[in-house]
Order: C-alpha cells, then structure tokens, then sequence
C-alpha cells in the first residue's frame, strides 16, 4: 500500500504570536528584560561596541563552519541565559545543549539527516537495550532521538539550495522525532542564517515556524524561548506522562495507560507495534495500533492474560471517540432490526474492552493544552507542501503563499483497547481469504448502511482479518447520513481506495440532459452516500491482485504495471474506473478471480448510473434501490472469487510498486 503523508501546511507567525502560542508559559519571578540586561552587562557574555554575543568573536557562520564550531557559541549562549535565570528560579534545569557532528543520536527507525545540535532532556526519557534509564545525562553520552527537546540546524553557505534544505532538514526532525517516539506530543526546533533565527513547533494539529528575526538586535526572544523550554514541565515539553518507556528481553516496549470514562486505569504493556504509518504526517490523527497485555496494580504481567489491541489516536475535537460511534449504530440497529440483528451485526465490528481519553495534568489531553490558540492571526502566511507517498519530503516553495486556513483544526488524544487480535487485509497473502474477509466487511457495511450510516473511509489497513473472519475498523469518520452535522471534507491518508466522487466532491454519472436541466434551476450539493463506501471497497480486491504476483521471486510484468498506475495514480482515476481493465495482464493464476472483481467495478458502474439519473435539485441519488441491487451482485461475485482462489497466494514482487 503507498503511503499519502498529509504534511499540510506550514504557518508562518510573528515572532510574539508564536512566543504566546507555542511555547510553555515561562516560569515567575523569571524576568526576560532583567536577564537581558544583566547579560548586556557581562563582557563575558556581550560585546558592547559591536552590539553582538561575545560568543560570536568577529564573524558568524561561513561556507565551510562544521557544525561542531557553529553550535558552540549557541551552546555558551544557552548555559548564560540559564546560569542567569536560575538566579532567581529555583525549579531545575530540564534541558542541556549538545552537538553531535558525526554521530547521529540513537534511534529504533533509521533517519537519514540528524540535527546540527539540540536540546536534550537532562532527566533521560530514553533506555539502553539492557533497560537502564540513566537519571542524568553525561556531556560525554551520545544523545537519543527520544530524549531530544529541539533540533537545531544552521544555514553555513550562502544561496537559496543551502537555506531550503537547512528548513527541510529541521521539518525532517521534527517529523521524525512525532513518528518514532510514541511518548511525543509535540515538538520544538530552531534554525538560523547568519544573524536571522526562526522558532519552529509542531503537533498533530498545525506546524508553526515564526518569521525571521535578528538574534543579535533583538536577544530577548532567543532569552524567552530558553528560560520558556529549560525550566518547564515534562508534558509541557511534548511528553505523554501516561505513556513509559520499558526494556523487555533486550527490545523497547511501552507501558501504556488507558483511562476509562468512570475513571478506572488500566496498564497495557505493548508486546509490538501492529500499525504506525499514519503518526508519519506531521498534522493528521498520529493512529498507533499495539498488540499489548494487560499489567496488574502490582506492576506484573496479569498471568495467563489474552493479548488484546490497543489503538492510540489523535481525533478531530469534533468527532464522537470510535467506541461511542460503534455503540450509536448499534442501538439504531436495535431499534429498527431488533437485538438478533444487533447482536448478527457485531460479529462484523471489533469489540471494546476499554476506551478513555487520554488524561495529562489533570485534564482530557488534546492539542489546545499545546498550542494555545484556534484563530491563525489575520497576516498568517504559510508554505503549502504537497502530499507526498514516499518519505522524502517535497520541495519548500520559494515564496510563502496566503495561508489555506484561517483556524486551527484541535485534535482530541484517546485510546481504546479491543478484544480481537487482527490483521489488515493487506498482509493477507492467500487469495481466498482475501475474499472472504472482504464478504464480511460488505456484511458490516451492509449493517450500517441499513440504518442511514456511512463509513467514510474504508481501506486494505481498516479491513480487517480475525482467524476466518473479517472486521470492520476505524469508525472515526462514520457519520449517521440523518444527521445535520456537516462535516469537512477529509483529507485520506490513503487515496488509492476513495471514490472518484469523493476526491472530486461531484457527481459524475448524471446524465448531459439532466446536467442541463439542474443548471437551469439549482445543481444538487455533494454528499458522501454509501454507494462511495462501496466503491472504496472493491477498490481493495483490485489493488490486492494488481499489486502481487502469483509465484515467489517473481516481477510484475509491464503490462501490469502499466494498469496499477493507471488505477492507483493517487489522483484522478475516473478514466480508469469508468473503462474496463484487463484481467489478462494478471498472472494466470489469479485470472477467474479478476473477472470477478471486474463485475464487480461494473455493477458498481451501474449501481451509480441508476442512482443519478433522475437527480433533482437539492436531493440526493436515489441510491436504495441500486445499492441493495448492487449488495446482491458483490455477495454473489465475492463468493464465486473465494472459490476460485483457493489455493492461490499472493507474493510480493520483485520490484516494490510507487505511485
């Protein structure tokens, strides 16, 4: 499965509006004028005739500095506002200031560029493979990407080349430190050209960087960032106190805490990490998914306890958690079906054994206890980035646009534990069973589409195989269609199983003479409805046989190649969807099953036609009829697809696939 990274946009701030927003509130009686001037003062600390950090002598950075000798002023000029501030703070120093040139900080997930430098946690968040957590760093230790605060990176050449990729490189830090470290909330980084400093931050609601700003002539803002950072709290540096870092038989486990809605706690040691991708994107839902055991209040392994899923996710603040969603279908079921249904229903749905959202200091965790704003100020810029489906990051565009948005989007920290230890359809390699997970989750889309709910994002990582059956997963973004609740257009991390509709917000398969009829009086609005649930569906058995070969070792060949990218180009496909594609490209093996999935694209074809063409203004299709037409013929072509699968697998190519 390719990969869409949401990277979004970068906000661009002044340097107050970031300073009020981003950072930790800075600690009483600390006085950034005070400190300023006293360090105006010391000749150790300041040269008072050329106005510049005496740490800096005659000349800042140049073409060839190492970044050892670049970060050195930097580092005496942090020890001197924290020397000076603890004067009159009596809270302890929480970071230190390091430059590793060479050696890039320890981490589990490889990551190509490291920081110029970096601010460092004192009391170490990070452990050794033999599971000792070192209470203070040393000046000698290496550093760990799980114990870094902010990255640094210093622009030490002239030219636009040299000054992109400083930014690209702090922007890899930041993502890279969110998607490795599952105890990150947020985090914090700083690069420089010559005399200019810019602030940056991000959580999984927004990126901010704040404009330039001469550190030279205006210090305070330098002071304030340091005293804000150095003297704050763990959690208010971006750490997630209910989440703790462990050593077991020589590998990184986590100790996770789950708090119910009636307050009870509940310890999850995690045994290993069944999903990240998602906690790649830099704002987006950061969805982590463990296999974990429950722990006892003792702190020991409940014996004999089942492994279970725990799922940690960042949901939009206004949308229901998973497991009160899950339940809202159910009782309309109840209501409209009766309890056998109900009860027929949940077999097609993962069952919740715990859920809560995520408590810190006191309070329900979300992004708005990091970034303390919602309103972007009116002179917002930002620097749009393209979605991306590899892990380089694209390209900065030379100059800041209008911002896209005017608010900032807050995101809610839950988690919820379930009962059935899955896995996605895509790491399903028998072909029969492929189909026969994707039988029940029609079922479980058939359940909510019977009581007027959409699903909104179904894909091979939220189809779901448990044993012989299939679940259905990932409730987020269910929306009950009778509700007034308008909800935003989503952004999908994963392109390749959306409805053409849904990713062009239009109807498609309204007739011309129809068309011309609604522009004479009013063109109907676009809504989700289930048969775009449907289509996301069979896109899943085309991507599975598209993607494969059918012999160990073996390539794709040209043709199939040629016909992945044309379904799967991660942008308009609606050619492709509404043309016939030829399952005689695929290997012999996997050829009866093909013909199947291509009536199914065709019933869906007809399915959309017959709900469209008699569209009438302020309506939507008239979808029942030919989605219940439309059940019966994906019912009849998935169980013809199982039985002439059987015994045929699915292999990973040669040549992985991109888009």
């Amino acid at each position: 499965m390719t990969l869409f990274l949401d990277l979004d946009d970068i906000s661009i701030v002044s340097v107050e509006y970031f300073k009020s927003v981003a950072l930790p509130p800075l600690r009483e009686p600390i006085d950034i004028s005070k400190i300023k001037e006293s360090l105006q003062r010391d000749p150790a600390v300041w040269k008072r005739g050329t106005g510049r950090w005496f740490a800096f002598k005659n000349k800042l950075w140049g073409s060839g500095t190492s970044e050892e000798k670049a970060s050195k002023p930097l580092s005496h000029i942090f020890d001197a506002v924290i020397r000076e501030a603890s004067k009159v703070c009596d809270a302890p120093v929480k970071l230190r200031f390091a430059s590793r040139p060479v050696v890039s900080p320890a981490t589990e997930r490889t990551n190509a560029t490291y920081p110029d430098a970096y601010l460092l946690l004192v009391d170490k968040k990070s452990v050794d493979a033999q599971g000792d957590k070192k209470i203070q760093a040393k000046p000698s230790d290496s550093g760990s990407w799980d114990d870094i605060v902010v990255s640094f990176e210093f622009k030490k050449s002239e030219g636009d080349a040299e000054d992109e990729d400083c930014e690209k490189r702090v922007i890899q830090s930041l993502r890279h430190i969110m998607y490795s470290d599952p105890c990150r909330r947020a985090t914090f980084g700083i690069t420089t050209e010559g005399a200019q400093m810019k602030f940056w931050f991000t959580c999984r609601a927004a990126t901010l960087v704040s404009k330039p700003f001469d550190f030279f002539m205006e210090p305070e803002h330098l002071i304030h960032f340091c005293c804000c950072l150095a003297f704050a709290n763990v959690h208010e540096l971006g750490w997630d106190p209910t989440i703790r870092r462990v050593c077991v038989g020589g590998e990184t486990q986590y100790d996770i805490t789950v708090c119910t809605d009636e307050g009870k706690n509940f310890v999850y040691q995690t045994t290993k990490v069944i999903s990240a991708f998602s906690a790649k994107a830099l704002r987006g839902n950061g969805t982590r998914v463990f296999e974990a055991r429950l722990k006892s209040q003792d702190g020991k392994l409940v014996k004999d306890a089942e492994l279970v899923v725990l799922k940690d996710t960042w949901r939009d603040c206004d949308l229901d958690r998973e497991d009160k969603i899950l339940e809202q279908i159910f009782a309309d079921l109840r209501a409209k079906q009766g309890i056998d249904q109900e009860a027929e229903a949940r077999k097609y749905f993962l069952t919740v054994l715990a859920a809560g959202n995520v408590m810190v200091d006191g309070k329900i965790d979300g992004t708005d206890s990091l970034l303390c704003m919602t309103d972007l100020p009116a002179d917002c810029t930002s620097y749009p980035l393209e979605p991306t489906r590899t892990d380089d990051l694209p390209s900065l565009p030379p100059l800041p646009s209008a911002a896209k948005r005017s608010t900032v989007l807050h995101r809610t920290h839950s988690r919820l534990v379930f009962k059935e230890v899955c896995r996605p359809i895509q790491e399903v390699r028998s072909l029969n069973l492929v189909f026969e997970t994707l039988q029940d989750a029609r079922k479980a889309l058939q359940f909510m589409h019977c009581v007027n709910w959409v699903h909104r994002d179904v894909n091979v990582a939220n189809v779901l195989c448990a044993g012989s059956a299939g679940k259905l997963a990932d409730l987020e973004y269910a929306k009950c269609m009778d509700s007034a609740t308008t909800h935003r257009v989503l952004q999908m991390e994963t392109p390749d199983f959306v409805a053409c509709e849904v990713e062009a917000q239009k109807y498609f398969f309204i007739p011309p003479t129809r068309w011309s009829w609604l522009h004479e009086h009013s063109m109907p609005s676009f809504r989700f409805n289930p048969l775009h649930d449907m289509e996301s569906l069979v896109w899943i058995p085309t991507w599975a046989l598209f993607s494969h070969v059918g012999q160990e070792h073996s390539s794709l060949s040209l043709d199939q190649i040629r016909w992945f990218h044309m379904l799967f180009p991660g942008y308009s496909r609606l050619g492709a969807f509404v043309g016939s594609f030829e399952p005689w490209v695929l290997p012999p093996s996997f050829h009866r099953a093909a013909y199947e999935v291509y009536n199914m694209h065709q019933a869906l074809l007809i399915a959309y036609t017959e709900s469209e063409k008699e569209m009438l203004p302020a309506q939507e299709p008239a979808y029942t009829e030919p989605l219940a037409q439309l059940n019966s013929i994906l019912s009849e072509c998935i169980a013809s697809a199982v039985e002439y699968s059987r015994g045929v697998c699915l292999f990973t190519p040669r040549a992985v696939l991109t888009s």
